[in-house]
């Protein structure tokens, strides 16, 4: 069950939280009211105009072939401590319809590339806005995912002084009650935690251009 959750949240975490959380620079999660909540908060230095386009790549990435226009942002977030292990994953059907918000995605993901495929279908509001002037990515979704009871994760660039911008990247999801059994707060840090992180890094990374040759 562990492996179905992080599977699943490889594709979702992209996106980050609803929640309404202190601002803190680093990476930190909770347990709350039967959710995770993960916060990741990192300093660009770029203005943040560059980073609303990073954010905005994103939006319009996720809606035609996902798994190859945004290759970049799932870089090393397969097996963990082992960056030779990327993510395979491959869509199998999508939609999008930007008068209603409404996303459909059927996803095929395996950690390796010479793992089993899983299958899901992906059913959700996919939004791009300004909200208070800050450019915001979110997805919520809609509909049960095998054992993920409900998610919605966003991505704010916030402008900064002296040039630089802030990426937020917030993550909220709750699992069935069998799983949350098993599911400690540790082990949602071992499985998860350091994967938020690291696709802040990525968008951080993408940002100020420094993506390495393999991006």
């Amino acid at each position: 069950m562990v492996r179905t959750c992080y599977l699943l949240f490889l594709f979702f975490a992209v996106f980050g939280g609803c929640a309404a959380q202190k601002l803190q620079l680093g990476t930190h999660s909770t347990y709350s009211n039967s959710a995770f909540h993960t916060t990741a908060a990192y300093l660009v230095d770029v203005q943040v105009s560059k980073l609303d386009d990073v954010l905005h790549e994103i939006y319009v990435g996720i809606q035609d072939k996902p798994t190859k226009n945004m290759k970049w942002l799932f870089k090393n977030l397969g097996y963990h401590n082992n960056v030779e292990d990327d993510i395979v994953m491959a869509e199998k059907g999508f939609f999008f319809d930007p008068e209603t918000s409404k996303y459909l995605l059927k996803l095929a993901i395996a950690m390796k590339k010479d793992d089993k495929f899983m299958y899901f279908d992906v059913e959700g509001n996919l939004c791009e806005a300004r909200i208070n002037g800050k450019k915001n990515v979110k997805l919520t979704v809609t509909k049960k995912i095998k054992i993920l009871n409900s998610a919605c994760f966003s991505l704010t660039a916030i402008p900064q002084p002296g040039g630089k911008s802030l990426i937020l990247l917030k993550s909220d999801m709750s699992f069935g009650w069998f799983f949350n059994l098993f599911f400690t707060e540790s082990r949602y840090r071992s499985v998860m935690e350091w994967r938020i992180q690291g696709l802040a890094m990525n968008v951080k990374k993408r940002a100020e251009g420094d993506t390495g040759p393999n991006y």
